[in-house]
């Protein structure tokens, strides 16, 4: 079977960007078809024996001029998953692996910190040569992350489902041993990395919470603590006009119904999270997040909600 250059460049694009001569050879495409789509313009030579097509994503690349596989944190990002950046290339290579190179493709010797690349250690055949799958590249996140950044990484893989529940046994059997247990701290309901954080918290002092909570005439509210706290995280992107009325109209009706609102901003919680827990914490000595006395004489109509009014312009 004779490949056109733009099938060529399907076959590459669709095992991650870029794939070696081997697995071009074992997809069925033969080395002229190779060349032709390299004349064309169809794809491009990344290195020696490697082809990428043009809109390869320039991580992918780099991880290929190093001499392995994209992986771990920079697999996440990639997905788009919510992690906190850590200025790192990560790169797995066959525990074997000799000599790497710098990403920048300039054939020097690879300089660790020169050029901010983490390298993973071990031999793996996937059908994506240039990049991890999700799975592996948690497994390597997990490995040399800090444990709370890789509960952030499932967690958002886990809400955003890339990564399945039922894919959580496999991700397991690849996890170092020592790390598997991260696996039971995870919680897919949480919607961003901030969330994940003040879950931790709450988790790590055994206060009974629950995460993406439905309340009738207001909505889903991020975590709710206790009876009665509700934790409202903002996320980094400024707010619109209506999305800040619906916010403080949610909040209102919240407050009318007895309940205590804590809106925490993203700023708050990723450079003021020492000052901010305490104060969380404080609340919780003092249990706000318990009904008390207050139980009974907050009890209000749903229907009558300004919030889902707000929400739903025909109520």
């Amino acid at each position: 079977m004779r490949y056109a250059p733009a099938a060529v460049a399907s076959v590459i694009r669709e095992r991650g960007g870029a794939l070696p001569y081997r697995a071009l050879d074992s997809a069925g495409v033969a080395r002229a078809d190779v060349r032709r789509a390299l004349a064309a313009g169809g794809i491009r030579q990344v290195r020696e024996r490697w082809f990428a097509v043009p809109d390869a994503h320039a991580d992918i690349v780099r991880a290929v001029h190093v001499g392995g596989s994209l992986t771990a944190g920079s697999v996440a990002r990639l997905e788009g998953l919510w992690s906190r950046p850590d200025g790192l290339l990560h790169v797995r290579v066959p525990r074997t692996a000799g000599r790497l190179w710098a990403p920048d493709g300039s054939h020097l010797p690879l300089h660790r910190g020169e050029h901010h690349v983490c390298v993973h250690y071990r031999t793996a055949r996937t059908g994506t040569p240039a990049r991890d799958p999700l799975t592996l590249a948690l497994a390597e996140l997990a490995a040399c992350a800090p444990r709370l950044d890789a509960i952030i990484a499932i967690d958002a893989a886990l809400a955003t489902r890339r990564l399945q529940y039922a894919e959580l046994p496999a991700l397991r059997s690849l996890m170092m041993p020592s790390r598997r247990n991260l696996l039971d701290l995870v919680d897919g309901g949480c919607q961003s990395g901030t969330e994940t954080i003040v879950r931790m918290l709450l988790r790590s002092r055994r206060l009974r919470h629950r995460t993406q909570v439905w309340i009738d005439g207001v909505g889903r509210v991020d975590i709710l603590v206790g009876d009665r706290l509700i934790i409202e995280i903002d996320g980094a992107g400024f707010h619109t006009d209506v999305e800040f009325e619906r916010d403080r109209r949610r909040d209102f009706e919240l407050v009318m119904r007895g309940y205590q609102v804590l809106r925490l901003s993203y700023s708050m919680v990723m450079t003021e999270w020492d000052a901010v827990q305490r104060g969380v914490l404080d609340l919780l000595d003092r249990g706000e997040h318990l009904w008390g006395y207050r139980a009974g004489p907050f009890q209000r109509d749903p229907t009558r909600s300004i919030a889902r009014k707000h929400l739903d312009p025909e109520q």
